[in-house]
């Protein structure tokens, strides 16, 4: 609470601070924006004006391009966590599949001796031709 009450404060000490200042210039200048045929065009504001207009389009300017990198890096970072959870099914997919193949390894090496141990009616192999 006493936080927000803070800020509060210096916020209504800057907006007092802003009146003073337009007070303070109150001289009106004239800020020429063009020439054209020897016409100058332009306004005529007090100065405290366009010191005042100038850090607001200053603040704008500096919150677009503080948003777009924002943006950018918001971006990239969702697009890595994508990444992250493919990769991470691919993982899940491949384990699965590794756990069936141990499996199968099991259950043909339950079934393996019974099917190599030879029959009885064929003869065995001669170990000296080998």
């Amino acid at each position: 609470m006493g936080n927000a009450i803070a800020k509060v404060l210096f916020l209504l000490l800057i907006i007092a601070y802003c009146a003073l200042f337009i007070q303070w210039n109150a001289e009106p200048t004239f800020m020429r924006g063009a020439v054209v045929l020897d016409q100058p065009y332009g306004y005529a504001l007090p100065l405290g004006w366009w010191m005042l207009i100038s850090a607001g389009i200053g603040a704008i300017v500096m919150a677009i391009a503080t948003w777009s990198q924002w943006a950018i890096q918001r971006r990239r970072a969702d697009s890595t966590a994508a990444t992250v959870e493919n990769a991470k099914a691919k993982l899940q997919e491949l384990a699965e599949k590794i756990k069936q193949q141990r499996q199968e390894i099991a259950k043909l090496k339950e079934t393996a001796p019974s099917q190599l141990q030879p029959a009885e009616d064929q003869p065995e192999a001669d170990q000296d031709s080998l």
